[in-house]
């Protein structure tokens, strides 16, 4: 009796894994991804001092996006700001008015599958569209050396796969990372029981250490060393590939969200002052 017992739990947990294999692989934005698919509120956010006014453009394949834009005082750079895995551009916009109030142009792009746009979220598609957005600010006459490229935690990869494609033939100014990671992969392995084949079962890895180590641009790269969803490890992995000039910042009482309750507003002003001063 006890062997036929052992063996239908074999049996369960032999199917439960992989169940949970293929789950992962075939369905990776029940585990991956946690969108708002309500369009952003606007008026909100103009009443919460984002002054910017709605801007809609096209992704590669012709899949209509939008963002809130910003733009800059005379002489002054915009900065361009990617998301990361929850919410819509809803969730951000308080993090930029620091810099709307220093002069600086924002804009922050929505992904589809987000804000209420049609689509599938994945690697492919977030990085089409976040190209999208600089395309959009290329067709105002905005060079790249008047960009300042934004991403926090699965944005870092739409900000520094951006930077590595549209920056080949002429460098944007600066970039900036918010609890970033040097591939999804090794944030899953650091977080979860390593008996499953990530490599394997994930499809979408959202590696970011060779293209950042391509980059030459002044580079921030900001951890926090509570942070539970990428635990501050990555972020110091990714910084060893980045080129010199590079800063890191790590906030010691800092979660994965909560930067801006701890001022880093303020420290990227403070760099971005002193990038300009150095230039």
């Amino acid at each position: 009796m006890l062997k036929k017992y052992v063996k239908i739990g074999l049996t369960a947990a032999v199917i439960g894994y992989i169940s949970f294999c293929l789950a992962v692989y075939f369905y990776p934005q029940y585990f991956f991804y946690n969108p708002l698919n309500k369009r952003a509120d606007l008026e909100q956010a103009v009443a919460d001092g984002f002054l910017g006014k709605e801007v809609n453009y096209l992704s590669a394949d012709n899949t209509k996006l939008y963002g809130w834009f910003v733009p800059p005082k005379d002489g002054k750079k915009i900065i361009v700001y990617f998301h990361g895995n929850s919410g819509n551009i809803e969730y951000f916009y308080h993090k930029l008015i620091p810099f709307i109030s220093e002069g600086y142009g924002v804009f922050i792009g929505e992904y589809r599958g987000f804000g209420g746009i049609d689509g599938v979220i994945n690697e492919a598609n977030i990085a089409a569209d976040a190209i999208a957005a600089i395309d959009y600010l290329h067709s105002l006459k905005y060079k790249n050396s008047s960009l300042i490229i934004y991403g926090m935690s699965l944005g870092s990869y739409a900000a520094i796969n951006t930077t590595y494609v549209k920056g080949e033939n002429e460098a944007f100014s600066a970039l900036i990372l918010e609890v970033p990671f040097d591939s999804l992969i090794n944030v899953v392995k650091q977080r979860i029981w390593p008996l499953f084949p990530f490599d394997s079962m994930i499809k979408d890895q959202y590696d970011n250490t060779y293209k950042l180590a391509q980059l030459k641009l002044p580079v921030l790269i900001m951890g926090a060393a509570e942070d539970k969803v990428v635990p501050v490890g990555r972020a110091k992995a990714l910084y060893k590939s980045a080129n010199h000039p590079k800063e890191m910042i790590i906030y010691p009482d800092a979660n994965h969200s909560d930067l801006y309750d701890h001022k880093n507003y303020q420290d990227i002003l403070n760099w971005l002052k002193d990038n300009e001063e150095i230039k």
